[in-house]
């Protein structure tokens, strides 16, 4: 019986809600109503009862989750009285780019960590191109990259994660920050803030807004994500950023830009040679991630 599996239908009696487990497990809905049908079919048994406001368990889903609920704990203690010396643990270092809780990574990395306690996770922030760089010389095993940076890489492997507009961080007492969607015109005044100005996505979004008619002069770059926001709620500038880099807790208006060809697409990518066992659990785990901000 999969533990996976197990802890999926645990979430849900827990929860009372397909939605509200599938959000705690970071995984979709349809996802977490998988694991339950494949558990119902290999107990035959039904588990819950389904109605309009949310599911119930059935007797035998009672007495199912009482037993599996023993099982867990027993396995669990099992875990904890394990010498740390007496199996091998497993390594996976993750590289992402910008802000640690970017597209709620840092959320499924713990659930990803308590799921797997076999497996010690690192996390590395570095800038695209650099996170392709490593992953291509084996210093990194699995990185969130930004669509771009996979060009003629033809030794590592990728899955999409998902697609997404670029925006504007706009300070919310600027003119801009109650508008729908800012224009070329309106940004013909103002200095843009930009990071990652080596990697090429961000070089065709310059090159973009060059050729729409912003002057190059009008352009600073910074090295990290965060230095252009502290500067943009101090007013001295808008910044281009990914919808995903969104930081709710600063006092700034996010506001799409009107261009259909400054779009963002992610993935999750790796070393095509790579021998790590850790890897392809994370691929599997990560495929079953409901992503925000996806586009389509």
């Amino acid at each position: 019986m999969d533990f996976y599996r197990i802890e999926c239908f645990l979430t849900a009696a827990e929860m009372g809600s397909m939605s509200k487990a599938a959000e705690k497990m970071c995984m979709t809905q349809p996802a977490m109503s998988f694991q339950i049908r494949e558990l119902e079919k290999e107990l035959q048994v039904t588990l819950f009862e389904r109605d309009h406001i949310g599911i119930r368990l059935t007797e035998s889903g009672k007495i199912t989750q009482a037993g599996l609920s023993h099982i867990m704990e027993s396995y669990r203690r099992l875990l904890n009285k394990i010498p740390k010396n007496s199996y091998d643990k497993m390594h996976l270092t993750v590289g992402y780019h910008g802000f640690i809780n970017w597209a709620g990574l840092h959320s499924f990395i713990a659930v990803f960590s308590k799921r797997h306690p076999e497996i010690e996770v690192s996390i590395m922030e570095q800038q695209c191109k650099e996170l392709a760089d490593y992953l291509e010389l084996g210093n990194l095993d699995v990185a969130i990259l930004i669509d771009q940076e996979l060009k003629n890489r033809q030794g590592l492997s990728s899955m999409s994660l998902f697609h997404e507009k670029t925006c504007f961080a706009v300070p919310n007492t600027h003119p801009l920050a109650n508008r729908k969607k800012i224009t070329i015109e309106d940004l013909k005044d103002e200095t843009i803030l930009m990071n990652n100005h080596n990697s090429t996505c961000m070089n065709e979004l310059v090159d973009n807004l060059i050729r729409s008619g912003i002057p190059s002069d009008k352009f600073r770059f910074e090295e990290q994500p965060g230095v252009c926001l502290a500067m943009a709620v101090a007013g001295q500038g808008l910044v281009s950023l990914p919808k995903s880099f969104q930081q709710n807790n600063l006092p700034l208006s996010y506001v799409d830009y009107d261009s259909s060809v400054c779009s963002i697409s992610h993935s999750l990518a790796w070393n095509s040679s790579t021998q790590n066992p850790a890897v392809k659990l994370f691929c599997e785990e990560v495929s079953l991630v409901s992503w925000p901000f996806e586009t389509g």
